[in-house]
């Protein structure tokens, strides 16, 4: 089988159950639909940054709430458990909370989120609520770019599978095969978090053959989430994350948070901070295997 084929094939899984209902929205006089997760799997694997993808759709794109009058938005299971005084400090910060969304008919995943956040940061949560918040919003903007990708477990299989594509690519493929390889193993390097491997492979499929409207249209997407939107929402989730940090965290929370930050630094570029995070984390006790194993494997990595 070749490469183009593995990595067009996804196994059998279930796909995601949610159930939704319709209420009054906490703030204003609108109305908010809010989803409820029955079951989920996790075919899709997951990235470095611990990002995990379940096929027939993700979670994380209906678990912010949104109202569509005014954009107030939350996690639907905190609508409800909203006090008085809740609602009116967020009546007060939503103005401010909204600012930010280009175009308040047609929000982004990731601007919702970021509406959520500064909202949530006006109830008080604290610095590892607020990263793990955006940090969702920036796998929901990944998912924009990249869509689902089955079988991907963790960063070692993706290398594997984005060595394997450099030799298929040796072979003289058709321009629409080519163009397909190209593209998937972009998907996989953003997922990977090599960005300059994926960007010399989006300028490969750029310039394999003339594009459809269509490969256009994605190309220019998949850049401008690359580039633009990840980026700026992992700044700011190293940013909470760096300053939580230096609190004190529980053991095991320390060694998720220290593992995300090493990995959100590597995929910004900053490999010299990310190494002695990635180090610690593979020495730490109290860090999961799954956590060990991919520090460990950055550390002894070369690329």
């Amino acid at each position: 089988m070749t490469f183009l084929l593995l990595v067009l094939l996804a196994g059998p899984a279930s796909a995601i159950q949610i159930e939704a209902r319709d209420g009054p929205c906490p703030v204003g006089s609108g109305t908010v639909r809010v989803y409820q997760k029955i079951s989920s799997n996790a075919a899709g694997g997951y990235d470095s940054d611990l990002a995990s993808y379940s096929s027939g759709g993700q979670w994380r794109a209906y678990q912010i709430a949104t109202c569509a009058d005014n954009l107030f938005s939350l996690r639907g299971q905190d609508f409800l458990s909203l006090t008085t005084a809740d609602r009116a400090r967020l009546t007060a910060a939503l103005p401010a909370a909204v600012r930010g969304v280009a175009d308040p008919k047609a929000p982004t995943i990731w601007e919702r989120y970021h509406v959520a956040a500064a909202l949530y940061a006006t109830l008080g949560k604290d610095r590892v609520f607020l990263g793990d918040l955006l940090l969702e919003a920036s796998w929901a903007a990944r998912d924009e770019a990249v869509g689902f990708y089955a079988g991907l477990e963790g960063p070692e299989a993706a290398r594997v599978l984005l060595d394997a594509g450099w030799e298929e690519l040796k072979k003289p493929l058709a321009e629409v095969d080519r163009k397909k390889v190209l593209y998937n193993l972009a998907r996989v390097a953003h997922r990977g978090g090599w960005n300059g491997e994926r960007d010399a492979l989006l300028t490969a499929f750029e310039t394999a053959g003339t594009l459809t409207a269509q490969e256009k249209d994605a190309l220019a997407r998949f850049r401008r989430i690359a580039l633009v939107v990840e980026p700026g929402l992992q700044d700011e989730v190293i940013a909470h994350y760096s300053a939580a940090l230096a609190t004190a965290l529980p053991a095991s929370e320390k060694a998720r948070v220290t593992y995300q930050l090493a990995d959100l630094l590597r995929r910004r570029g900053n490999v010299t901070d990310a190494a002695p995070l990635y180090a610690a984390v593979r020495k730490d006790e109290d860090a999961s295997d799954q956590l060990r194993g991919m520090a460990a494997y950055f550390v002894n990595a070369r690329r």
